[in-house]
Formats: C-alpha cells, structure tokens, sequence
C-alpha cells in the first residue's frame, strides 16, 4: 500500500507541475476557487495578523487534512515573505471522514481556510507595502483525484493602525478548529498492536457513541480499522497501523471528536507493563526501567495514579539537598519542644503543613497565570530571577549568623528568623513551611519532574490539585510527627549539647550560601559574586549590630535605635544588591562553547551534528539543580567521555540557570516542567530520553542500545 500511494504522490506531483499557473488574484483551479487572503489590509511593525489559503470546492469534492489517513495528500503551501517577517504553524480546520472503496480519508469540505500567524518586524517603515507571496499545491478529490497547484501573492500595506478586513472568514475558520478542552486528561498504552486510549475526564451518556480520534502524526494509526469504545465507556481501543513499528512517541496530539464536538487534545503515551522487555539492560539499568514501570502504571490510572506519584515524589523532596538546611531548622526546633503537649504539637504541624501546601499552590499559580500570558517557564522558575536568588542567599546567611550566635532575636524586630528558629510559635512553623516549599520546589527529585511536567498540560484547577498535594508530601513527616508527637520521644533530651548542635547548623546553612554564590556567579560572573558579598557584609553589620546594641538587657532607647539601623542596613543592602545583580547578569557575556565537549546547545547545532550522521548527547541542565550537578559526576567521567568518542557521539549542554524560552519549548515538548532532562539523538532522528538520574552504566546502557 505504501509503495503504490509513493507512486501515486510522485505522479499526481508531476501532473500538477505540467499544469503550474502563475496568478497574483483568486485561482480558478479544477473544481476550486483558492485565493490569499488576510485579515488586515495594513500591516503594522511589530504587530502579529494572520494569513490565510481559502478555497471554495465544488459540492462532494474534498481536500485532505494534514493527516489524510489510508490515501490523499495534505495541502503544501511556501511562503515567501520579506526579511524579518515570522511565521507560524499551518493551522487546519478539524477533518471528517471520508470512505471510498474501503479507505478511510480524513478530509474538508465546502469552504476551508488554512490560515497561519506572522508577525511584522519592528523595522518595517510606515508608509511603504509589503508583498507577500505563498507557492501552493493540493489534492482535490470526489470519486477520482486531482492534483493542483498555484503561486499567489498579497501586497499590503505599513500604517500605523491595522485596518481588520475578512474578520468572518478567520472567525469561522477559528471556530472549525478544534478547541482545548483543560478538563480532559489522555493517556494511551500500546497493548498487542492497540492503542487503548484511557478517557479520563470524558463522561459519556449511552447516546453519545459517536466518538472517534484523529492522530496528527501520519502512519502511527489504522485509519480503516474501527476504534471500539468500551463497555464502561472509559477507553477507546484503536489498531495501530501494520506498517508501524517500534515505539510510539511519549505524547502524541491529535483531536477527538465527540459528536458534534472536536477537541485539540495531547495523549500522555505509556508502554503495558506486560510489553516492557526485560532482557538488554544491566542491573542499574533495570532498577531505572523497573522505577520508570511503577510510575507509568500509577499514571495509566489516570488524575488518581498523577496524585499518588505527586505526594510520592514530595515526600522524597525531603531527602534532597535544597531543602536540608530548611529541615535541620525544623529538627532544631523538634528538639528544643520534645516535652510539648500534643495539641501544641497538632497546632505547629498543621501550621507548617499549611505553610508548605499553600506556598506551592501559591508558585504553581503564579506559572500558570503566567504561562497563560505566553511566557515559557517551567517549575523553579523563582531561581532565575537573580534578586530572588540572592535575597535567599542573604536569608540563609542571617539565619546562619544567627545560630552562630551572632545575634539573639530579642523584642522589636519582626522577621522570619526570628519566628521560625527562636519562637516557633503557629506564626513561625507556617513561614517554615513556606520557606521549605520555596526553596524546595526547584528539586526535581524522582517522580517530580514526570508528574510536574503533566500537571502544567492540564487544566489550572486540576494542575493546582497536583503541586498542592506534592506539597502535602513534603509537609507529611512532620505533620505524622505532629500527629503522633511519642514518635520523637527517640531524641535526646534538651540540653547544653544543643547549642554545639545549633552551632553546627549555623555553618551548613553557610554551605548553602556558598552554593547560592556558585549560582549568582555562574550567570553573573565575578560582578554579581562581588554585589553578593557586599550585601552579604553589610547584612551581617546588621545583625551584628542588632546582636550587641538590641539584646533585651540594654536600656529600650539604645535597642530601638540599634534595631533601626540594622533594619535601615539590612533592607538598603537588598535594594541595592536586587538592582546591582540585576545589571551584572545583563552585563555578563553570554557563554558559548562552539567546539569539544559539552559544547553549546541549540536546536541548530543538533540538526548540525545528525546532517553530519554523529548522535547527539544533550544535557538540559542549571546550575541551581543539585540533581543536575550530581549527575555531571557520570556524564563528564573518563569512562563516559570514552565511550562517546568511540560512538561519535556529540556531548552538548542547555544551560537553563538563566531564562531561556527555546529550552523551555523543549522542555515542554518533553513534558518536563524543569530541568534535568537528557536527550540522545541517534543519527536517523530518533530520540531517546534517559532517567534523571544517570549512573555510568545507564549512559553506556543507552549508547549501546539505541547506537549499535
């Protein structure tokens, strides 16, 4: 079938050739009118508007969607535009289906528009006309097809103000489209040569039976095969096609069409259980595809299995490193109220449990308002903001300090530290809370970044239930500890050793700060390390300040005076390091490595290095990411630097400590919420994504599999 449709495509191709018209208004074409359109007769500099192909097409007479199923081919248009214009993707209405002689088509009617963005460079000059010219070729069909072809152009004009025209043509070619539906939730696991597609978030009466989904990529599915509904109404099972083979990809878009209605939807896709191979893989290995199993079935639940894996991978938080020195405060304060009632206890639980669940819906909301406004972020996305990261670094250095004992919080000085390590009243355990989910929510532990990257494709409501109950995991050892209070009764009794144990404390939170400068000078280089130590010099004046003239034995004039001073200190010092960083990370060089190892990732340098048929290793990485560092001790060893060169594999590294939106778009198309994410390219295209967490023998277990 596949040999014969290649012939049939190169000869209707040729045809169309041989019959090529050149026109500059609507095209009379066999059984079609085609004209470009625009949706504004004045295009303005910097502005987006949109362009378009319609067609009338006789009665009966069909082209194809951009998957046309078992036969046709989609419309093709070029554009030629003048430099600095961009465009967008080829937008299709939503198809139906056609059969003829036993093939199932997927194909429009009537009067289609395929219409795409562009927008206009700011340099365009007022005044003048643009020209815009589109090569297009199509496949017309009734009971025989047609092979069609025509170029096009559009002058418009440069004003100031756009002028709308064709607004119920783009209207109605908006409203055949299909549409996002937030409250669907597609998972789809390859069963025997089935896609069973689980339909969660899809109610069904027993009259809506007609129910069908189209897959945008072509040759995945059997176009002519009936895809069966079950009996309860909850999954859809679809043959895949015969000439398909290997694996499907982890997501796939597509629209269902339910009725009347057609929804823009993307299929989480998960291997059965009974169909992952056990052979190939060393023990490390398997350990990796064993865990990678367990979260693909609790996924194949459906928003349940997405709940469990988030209060899994939350809990597991509490073992990572960013959130250590948060947790040895909490300890700290554990043992300093071992004798305390259980109803204190239940009260200081809840209060960090509350800190730490509304903190991460309070995160989760601010990425979903401001993905929704078209920026490309993703989970952690606070520590890029240079001012954010430094006033945290400043904010572990003053606790430092304090349990140091530079300073006592003493009356008159209202601050987080003083809550949280001293008092630890309802007040203080909550901004604990809030303090861990902050400086936790970067880690992307395991299950984190699976569960984070789904959470950010579906509804806000349903994304915001994910990250609070991720939240609530991290939140639960302490809120069990609250709830059952004899279960600390195995810690020492309070006692002069504490403050040795206080002391201590005091310089792992130093670590932390040096860890936060390690950050700040990798993006900012030696200016922001230097704005960082002096904020970090004048913060600890402060509270030097505050620890010698404000202790409750000096007289109430000198403590107010020396309260104002260290509070004058300490928020000058952050007002003008928020601003001074700021400017250093936009005066530091950008850094790009163009050759040897682990040189500069873009998208142009991967599709370089394939043309030249070497594989491609990407390492999407930041350096706020423990994880990601963590695993450099695999990636860049002798051993895997090795095995590289004798597979011509190419090692690159995205950087993402920084903002950067094309990474983002990766990311997202990976279903990642944030970093660490590791790529392998082979030199045919295919992609193979690696665990977040590596070991030598994962990396030389997937170079062997996926190269030789």
């Amino acid at each position: 079938m596949s040999q014969i449709r290649s012939i049939a495509s190169a000869f209707l191709l040729l045809v169309a050739l041989l019959g090529q018209s050149l026109v500059a208004a609507p095209y009379q074409g066999q059984h079609a009118t085609a004209e470009l359109i625009a949706d504004t007769a004045t295009v303005v500099p910097g502005q987006s508007f949109h362009i378009g192909l319609k067609m009338d097409l006789e009665e009966h007479w069909h082209v194809y969607w951009k998957n046309p199923g078992a036969s046709g081919l989609p419309p093709e248009i070029s554009w030629t535009l003048p430099e600095g214009f961009e465009v967008g993707e080829l937008q299709f209405p939503a198809p139906e289906r056609y059969e003829l002689g036993g093939l199932v088509s997927y194909a429009h009617e009537g009067s289609p528009l395929f219409f795409l963005e562009a927008r206009a460079p700011d340099e365009l000059e007022v005044g003048s006309s643009i020209t815009i010219e589109a090569d297009a070729f199509w496949l017309i069909c009734k009971d025989v097809c047609i092979a069609d072809e025509s170029s096009f152009s559009l002058e418009l004009e440069v004003g100031s103000v756009k002028t709308p025209v064709n607004g119920a043509l783009f209207g109605l070619a908006r409203a055949a489209q299909a549409q996002p539906n937030q409250a669907l939730s597609l998972f789809g696991a390859d069963r025997d040569g089935f896609l069973d597609l689980a339909l969660n978030g899809l109610e069904l009466s027993e009259s809506e039976a007609d129910l069908y989904f189209y897959a945008q990529p072509e040759g995945l599915l059997d176009p002519n095969a009936n895809q069966v509904l079950s009996d309860d109404r909850a999954r859809l099972s679809i043959p895949l096609a015969e000439t398909f083979s290997g694996e499907l990809p982890q997501s796939l878009r597509g629209i269902l069409a339910v009725g009347d209605e057609n929804f823009l939807v993307e299929v989480a896709t998960v291997r059965a259980p009974e169909a992952v191979p056990a052979e190939n893989f060393e023990a490390s290995s398997r350990k990796t595809e064993e865990s990678a199993g367990f979260e693909k079935r609790l996924l194949s639940f459906g928003f349940g299995g997405w709940l469990i894996l988030a209060f899994i991978g939350g809990l597991i938080l509490n073992i990572m490193p960013c959130v250590l020195p948060v947790l040895s405060l909490k300890v700290f304060s554990l043992l300093k109220h071992t004798g305390q009632s259980r109803s204190q206890a239940l009260s200081h639980g809840l209060a960090y449990t509350a800190g730490v669940v509304s903190s991460f819906v309070a995160l989760a909301a601010i990425l979903f308002a401001l993905r929704a406004a078209g920026e490309l972020i993703g989970w952690g996305y606070q520590l890029q903001s240079p001012g954010f990261t430094l006033g945290l670094g400043v904010l572990f250095f003053v606790f430092g300090l304090n349990l140091l004992g530079v300073f006592e919080i003493g009356v008159g000085l209202v601050g987080a530290d003083s809550k949280v390590s001293q008092r630890s009243d309802l007040f203080g355990s909550f901004g604990m809370g809030v303090l861990a989910a902050v400086v936790g929510a970067p880690c992307m532990g395991p299950l984190v970044a699976s569960v984070s990257g789904l959470a950010l494709q579906v509804s806000a409501a349903k994304g915001l239930v994910v990250f609070g109950t991720m939240g609530l995991g991290l939140a639960s050892p302490f809120l069990l500890l609250a709830v059952f209070p004899k279960l600390v009764a195995f810690l020492p009794k309070p006692g002069v050793w504490m403050e040795t144990f206080k002391q201590f404390m005091g310089f792992l939170l130093m670590l932390a700060v040096i860890f936060i400068a390690s950050v700040i000078g990798n993006s900012g280089g030696v200016s922001a390390i230097v704005v960082m130590l002096l904020v970090l010099f004048l913060a600890g004046l402060a509270a030097w300040i505050y620890g010698r003239w404000a202790a409750p034995v000096k007289p109430a004039r000198t403590r107010r005076i020396a309260s104002v001073v260290a509070a004058v200190l300490l928020i000058g010092s952050l007002v003008f390091g928020v601003g001074a960083v700021g400017q250093a990370y936009e005066a530091a060089t950008t850094k790009i490595k163009a050759d040897g190892p682990w040189a500069t990732w873009s998208p142009e340098r991967v599709e370089q290095e394939l043309e030249a048929g070497n594989a491609v290793f990407v390492d999407f990485t930041a350096t706020w990411c423990l994880i990601c560092q963590a695993n450099k001790l695999a990636m860049r060893s002798e051993e895997t630097t090795a095995l590289f060169e004798a597979n011509g594999v190419v090692s690159l590294e995205a950087d993402w400590t920084l903002r950067d939106p094309v990474i983002a778009k990766v990311l997202q198309d990976y279903d990642r919420a944030g970093v660490p994410l590791y790529l392998l390219y082979s030199p045919d295209g295919r992609v193979t994504e690696l665990p977040q967490n590596l070991t030598n023998g994962i990396i030389r277990d997937a170079v062997e599999k996926h190269l030789n």
